[in-house]
């Protein structure tokens, strides 16, 4: 990989970093301030501190770069803080970011299977479309059209489409010890 390549994935990863820490967030947000000589001064969490730990213009243009595809909005502050938040655009990428992240699992299996399954009238369609999009994108084996199943927690990722969405009454999930396929299963996953 070339030399601009590099810097140009790390500032995406960087990117998707801030992202799914904003995703994190219980607000979908965070604040920092500025100081002339130190940069970035102040900011919640342990978890945001390593993430700009690289490079303060990296971290600069990763947010300038965010906010102008409409993922983040900017506010300042009457005390001169800025408050970074994800939009709903911004929440969407995030929860691809980490619908994408799941088909990559190698955790330890725990032995249970994760059920997904919805009925979504056609008025949600467009949510229908999308559920099955990021299931499939995700790693999760669909038994029927609108059941899926997967081996790792995936609860947060499917309560956080849920509620983006808005499909509480459409969605359930469920935690199952046996299913009568599994073995077949465990092959699809190479849980052997």
């Amino acid at each position: 990989m070339s030399g601009e390549k590099q810097a140009n994935h790390a500032k995406q990863k960087l990117s998707e970093k801030i992202l799914l820490h904003l995703a994190d967030c219980a607000d979908f947000g965070f604040s920092y301030s500025f100081t002339k000589k130190l940069g970035l001064s102040r900011f919640p969490g342990k978890a945001l501190r390593d993430l700009i730990k690289p490079d303060e213009k990296d971290f600069q243009d990763s947010i300038a770069g965010l906010k102008k595809y409409k993922f983040i909005q900017k506010k300042k502050n009457y005390d001169g803080s800025v408050l970074i938040s994800l939009t709903e655009k911004g929440k969407l990428r995030a929860l691809n970011i980490r619908f994408r992240r799941l088909e990559n699992r190698k955790d330890v299996w725990d032995g249970k299977w994760r059920m997904v399954a919805f009925d979504i009238p056609n008025e949600f369609k467009k949510g229908r479309d999308a559920l099955r999009y990021r299931m499939k994108s995700g790693g999760f084996y669909e038994l029927q059209e609108s059941l899926f199943l997967y081996p790792y927690d995936c609860k947060a990722e499917i309560d956080d489409f849920v509620e983006l969405f808005k499909l509480h009454n459409c969605v359930r999930f469920g935690l199952l010890d046996f299913i009568d396929n599994q073995e077949r299963l465990k092959i699809h996953f190479r849980l052997n």
